[in-house]
């Protein structure tokens, strides 16, 4: 009973103690570096394809190393699992990878997401053609024309949006895509409208 009570009564730092020395006890399973850095440049290359937005080539690397990693290296493991799931849900939908305007929107919206703007104003254009009645389409080029910093270019298709959707208006407020051409006056005549230009 006394030792129960001494036990009770320790302080943290002797608690601390005692766990650190158990700790030294076992003896911790020595990593294969080459495996693991193996391991980890594939990691890293396949985060590149994901940054290119090559998701189809990416996944199955990304379970790989997730299979691979997963007894040794749990966290490596989990974060290629998390990426798989990521390439999944990017490739997963059909609208993706069709040609339909849908399709090519939701191309657009992703490869303006990722950077490459040229590319997403390429596949816009090509859903606005098949579709040229839908709003969403303008406002998707309005954004990646504000990305790219051209302001008229921005104000023109935004203005084609609101004309379709007035709602466009109000979303533009607030949406950073926008934020490169904000001050400029093309874009805050259309915010902004004047009764006259309204």
């Amino acid at each position: 009973m006394a030792t129960t009570k001494k036990k009770a009564a320790s302080t943290p730092r002797e608690a601390a103690s005692e766990a650190l020395n158990l700790a030294r006890a076992i003896p911790a399973k020595p990593r294969n570096v080459a495996v693991y850095e193996a391991a980890v440049a594939e990691f890293a290359s396949a985060t590149e394809m994901v940054g290119r937005g090559e998701f189809r080539d990416a996944k199955p690397r990304f379970d790989a190393i997730a299979v691979q990693a997963s007894a040794d290296e749990p966290i490596l493991a989990d974060r290629a699992r998390s990426y798989a799931s990521i390439c999944e849900r990017k490739t997963g939908g059909p609208e993706l990878a069709g040609d339909d305007p849908d399709g090519l929107y939701h191309r657009g919206v992703v490869a303006a997401n990722l950077g490459r703007l040229d590319d997403a104003w390429s596949l816009l254009e090509r859903a606005t053609a098949a579709r040229p009645g839908d709003a969403s389409f303008f406002y998707a080029r309005a954004s990646v024309r504000a990305l790219q910093g051209a302001a008229e270019g921005a104000a023109g298709e935004l203005k084609k949006a609101i004309a379709l959707d007035p709602r466009f208006r109000f979303q533009a407020t607030s949406d950073p895509d926008f934020d490169k051409v904000r001050d400029e006056a093309a874009f805050i005549d259309v915010i902004e409208p004047s009764n006259a230009g309204a």
